[in-house]
């Protein structure tokens, strides 16, 4: 009887600490910004376009002028939050100028998965669009 009062005892024991082990990770996912970017990457950038359909412009997203996929846990997505104003057209070049990923256009509210980005290595994002702001996302 002794026996299965400690089982019952350090089972529960053993629950609690999960509990609390999970509750305070989980807490410090949410509230410590560098292990929540390490899990979750996001990078933002607020573009206002002035009639620029004829040329390329360069994004910066966070004061960066280029995004490295540096953690597995990137999408490596683009995405065109539905507050923007319309449509857009990107590219992705890479260090040297080189176009890694042809234009492609990202309707508002949508997404783009960006395949064939390798990790570690920096990407220069530029876009192309007619007058309006544009709120774009890597993800």
């Amino acid at each position: 009887m002794v026996n299965s009062k400690s089982k019952i005892f350090g089972l529960i024991g053993s629950v609690l600490i999960v509990t609390v082990v999970l509750v305070c990770s989980y807490q410090i996912y949410l509230n410590v910004g560098y292990v929540h970017h390490y899990f979750s990457p996001k990078l933002t950038s607020v573009f206002d376009a002035e009639d620029t359909r004829d040329e390329w412009n360069p994004i910066i997203f966070d004061g960066k002028d280029s995004i490295e996929y540096d953690t597995v846990f990137w999408d490596k997505a683009i995405i065109n939050d539905a507050n923007s104003d319309r449509n857009v057209l990107l590219r992705v070049k890479d260090a040297k100028g080189a176009i890694v990923i042809e234009e492609f256009q990202v309707s508002p509210g949508t997404s783009k998965h960006l395949d064939g980005l390798i990790r570690d290595t920096k990407y220069f994002f530029e876009i192309k669009a007619e007058e309006g702001q544009f709120i774009l996302n890597a993800t």
